[in-house]
C-alpha cells in the first residue's frame, strides 16, 4: 500500500500532471491544502483531486477564499492572486473546498497544512520551533506543508535533528522517535530546487520517499503571464524560490 502525499499544488496543473504520472490507481492520495492560489489553473487542479477521491485538507489560501482568513493576512502579490482566483474559480470547485477539514489522522499519523497547534496558519521553519511543537502537542508523526520546503524534523526526546529533502530522499520512521515531515510543494517549491516535490509513504514499512520530478515549467509560466497574474509568480517557478 502507498500513500501519495501532495501539498501546495497552487493552481499549477503542469506540475500536478507530471506528479500524476507517478500515481497508481491503487494509491491513496492525501492533499495537505493549498490546491489553489498563485497558479492559473485552480479548477483543473481541484477537478483532478476530486476525480482521484483524494483526502484533502484546507489550506490558508482556501481559507481566504472562503472568508475564514482576511485578505490582509497575505502579502500583496499573494493577495492579488487570491482576488484573481476568486473571480476565476467555478462554484463547484468552491463548494468542494468548503467541505474540507483542517486536519485528520490516519495510518498512525497526523496530517495538517500548517502545524499541529495551528493547522491552517502556522509555518514550521526551524528546529527550535519544531521542538516547541513536539513538547506541546501529542503526536508521533505529523505530515505538514505550507512552507513549500521539503524537509523533516526528528525528535529523540532531547534534541531535534533536521533532515533536508532538497534533492529528495528516503526516511524510515523508527520507534522511539517523533517526526514532523514536509514533503515539499508540488506547484511552487521554495527550497532552491524548481522540480515538483511530493512524498510516497509506505505505512506498513513506516518508510517515506520524497521525490523531485521535472515538469514543463515554461508552460506553467506562460499560463500565469497570460492570465495577468503577478509576473513574479511565474518567474519564481524557474528558480524554486
Amino acid at each position: 500500500m502507498r500513500v501519495i502525499i501532495l501539498s501546495d499544488i497552487h493552481g499549477n496543473f503542469d506540475a500536478l500532471e507530471a506528479v500524476a504520472q507517478r500515481v497508481c490507481d491503487t494509491d491513496v492520495i492525501v492533499v495537505l491544502g493549498d490546491i489553489v492560489g498563485y497558479g492559473a489553473e485552480p479548477d483543473r487542479c481541484v477537478q483532478w483531486v476530486r476525480e482521484k477521491r483524494a483526502c484533502c485538507l484546507l489550506g490558508n489560501h482556501e481559507a481566504c477564499l472562503l472568508g475564514m482568513l482576511p485578505i490582509s493576512w497575505f502579502n500583496p502579490k499573494a493577495a492579488e492572486a487570491l482576488l484573481w482566483t476568486k473571480k476565476n474559480i467555478n462554484f463547484s470547485s468552491l463548494s468542494f473546498l468548503e467541505s474540507l477539514p483542517s486536519c485528520f489522522e490516519a495510518y498512525e499519523c497526523l496530517f495538517v497544512h500548517g502545524s499541529p497547534r495551528s493547522p491552517i496558519e502556522e509555518y514550521i521553519t526551524s528546529p527550535w520551533q519544531a521542538r516547541e511543537i513536539f513538547e506541546e502537542e501529542n503526536f508521533a508523526v505529523c505530515f505538514f506543508g505550507h512552507t513549500h520546503v521539503a524537509e523533516g524534523y526528528v525528535w529523540d526526546g532531547r534534541k531535534v535533528y533536521h533532515i533536508p529533502f532538497r534533492e529528495g530522499g528516503e526516511l524510515v520512521l523508527e520507534d522511539g522517535f517523533r517526526y514532523l515531515i514536509n514533503c515539499g510543494s508540488v506547484g511552487q517549491p521554495r527550497d532552491g530546487n524548481p522540480k515538483a516535490s511530493f512524498g510516497i509513504f509506505f505505512p506498513e514499512e513506516r518508510r517515506l520517499e520524497v521525490q523531485r520530478i521535472e515538469y514543463n515549467i515554461q508552460a506553467a509560466m506562460r499560463k500565469i503571464l497570460i492570465a495577468g497574474l503577478p509576473e513574479v509568480l511565474a518567474y519564481r517557478l524557474e528558480v524554486g524560490g
